[in-house]
C-alpha cells in the first residue's frame, strides 16, 4: 500500500486592521466597539502567530512539515477587481502569495480551493475568466500539489457549483474544463474535485459524479441536533465524520475522507450543536480510525491515472481558530494535535528522532 497523504485545510482568515475574526461578530456595536474575544478562549490562541504574514507562514510551513504534514488545501475567494464582497476580505487570499514566497515551501505541497460559498460565488463568465487569471500564477509553482504527476484542485462546494451554473451540467463541465485547458497550458493534467455537505450517496447518475474527478469535504456537522448549554461530546463529531467516509466508500467517484481537528463555534453567532475539543487520546483514536479506514476501505484517496488509489485525508483544519478546527499549535494545548499525526502517520520519523537522542 502507498503511504498515506496528509493533509490540512490553511483558512487565511486572521489579520490586524478592524473589522477582523478576532472581534465578535456583534452587529449592534460599531467596528471598534465589538468586543475581542481572546481573552476568553486563550487555548485557541495560535504559538506560531495571532496574524497571517510571511513571518507566520515560514514558521507554520516548518511546524507542519515536521510534525508529517504533507500539504495545506489553501481556501482562495473571489472579489471583484478593486472591489471586496465583504469588508477586508482582500487578505483572504494572501496566504497563496506567503506560501509561494515562502524559503521554506520547498518542504511540502499545496493545491487552490476554490471557495464558491455566499458571498463569494462566481455567476458570470467574466468573474470566471478573472478567477483563472489570478490562479494561473500559482499552479506553476513548484510545490504545487501533484499526484503521480496531476495537479489537484478543489472547488468548495460542488453542488453550489452545480447550482450557481443554473444545474446546467454541460456548463458546469465547460467551466472545469477552462481549469483543465489552464494547467494543460504549463504542460499538466489536473483532477477536480468537488466538497460535499451531508451524508450522501453518490451513484453514477448523480450531476457531481458527472461533473467532479473525485470528492472530499472541508467540514461538516450533524444539523439535526440542537444547540445546547454544555457542548455534545467530541466523540460525536468524530463518529459523525467517519460514518461520512464509510459512506462514501461506496460511491461512483473516489472520496478523499476529512478528519474534524474540533468543532466548536464558541466566540461565534453559529447557531449549530457545539462539541469538546478533542483531548490528546480521543484525538490519537480519531487519526488511528481514518488510518485504518484509508487502508482497508475501498474508494478512499485522490484517484491515480491507472486507475488505482492514493491514500489522503485532509483535517479540519489547521487554523479556524474562531470556529474550534484547530491543528496549528496553541497556548495550553501546545503541539499535541501535531505530535498524534506525526506519531500515526510517519512513525518512523518519531523512531529516528529518539536515536539520535543522546543517552
Amino acid at each position: 500500500m502507498k503511504s498515506i497523504l496528509t493533509g490540512v485545510n490553511y483558512f487565511a482568515g486572521w489579520w490586524k486592521p478592524l473589522p477582523n475574526k478576532w472581534r465578535r461578530h456583534d452587529s449592534s456595536l460599531a467596528t471598534d466597539q465589538k468586543e475581542d474575544w481572546r481573552p476568553e478562549f486563550p487555548e485557541r490562541l495560535p504559538l506560531l502567530g495571532e496574524y497571517n504574514c510571511q513571518e507566520t507562514m515560514d514558521r507554520e510551513i516548518e511546524a507542519a512539515t515536521n510534525h508529517g504534514i504533507d500539504f495545506f488545501p489553501i481556501l482562495w475567494y473571489y472579489n471583484e477587481p478593486n472591489s471586496e464582497r465583504e469588508p477586508n476580505s482582500r487578505f483572504l487570499n494572501r496566504a497563496l502569495d506567503e506560501f509561494t514566497a515562502s524559503p521554506f515551501a520547498n518542504r511540502m505541497s499545496f493545491f487552490i480551493e476554490f471557495c464558491n460559498h455566499n458571498p463569494f460565488e462566481v455567476t458570470t463568465d467574466q468573474q470566471w475568466q478573472e478567477c483563472l487569471d489570478s490562479w494561473e500564477k500559482y499552479i506553476t509553482h513548484p510545490s504545487y500539489m501533484k499526484v503521480d504527476g496531476r495537479a489537484i484542485f478543489k472547488v468548495f462546494g460542488a453542488q453550489h457549483f452545480i447550482d450557481q451554473n443554473g444545474g446546467d451540467i454541460d456548463r458546469c463541465i465547460a467551466q472545469l474544463d477552462s481549469i483543465r485547458a489552464l494547467f494543460l497550458k504549463h504542460g499538466m493534467d489536473v483532477i477536480i474535485g468537488g466538497g460535499l455537505e451531508g451524508i450522501q450517496s453518490i451513484g453514477v447518475d448523480h450531476p457531481i459524479a458527472n461533473v467532479f474527478d473525485f470528492t472530499c469535504c472541508y467540514m461538516d456537522v450533524p444539523l439535526d441536533l440542537p444547540q445546547l448549554k454544555e457542548d455534545y461530546p467530541y466523540e460525536m463529531i468524530a463518529e459523525f465524520a467517519r460514518d461520512s467516509r464509510r459512506a462514501h466508500s461506496r460511491d461512483a467517484i473516489p472520496h478523499m475522507p476529512y478528519v474534524p481537528a474540533g468543532w466548536n463555534p464558541g466566540p461565534w453567532p453559529d447557531e449549530r450543536a457545539r462539541f469538546d475539543l478533542p483531548n490528546r487520546a480521543q484525538w490519537r483514536a480519531v487519526l488511528e480510525e481514518v488510518k485504518e479506514d484509508l487502508s482497508t476501505l475501498p474508494n478512499l484517496g485522490l484517484p491515480c491515472p491507472d486507475g488505482s488509489l492514493q491514500p489522503a485525508f485532509n483535517c479540519y483544519a489547521w487554523n479556524e481558530f474562531g470556529e474550534g478546527g484547530i491543528v496549528a499549535p496553541t497556548h495550553i494545548t501546545g503541539y499535541m494535535k501535531l505530535e498524534e499525526i506525526r506519531r500515526t502517520f510517519k512513525p518512523e520519523t518519531v523512531k529516528k528522532e529518539a536515536e539520535l537522542q543522546p543517552a
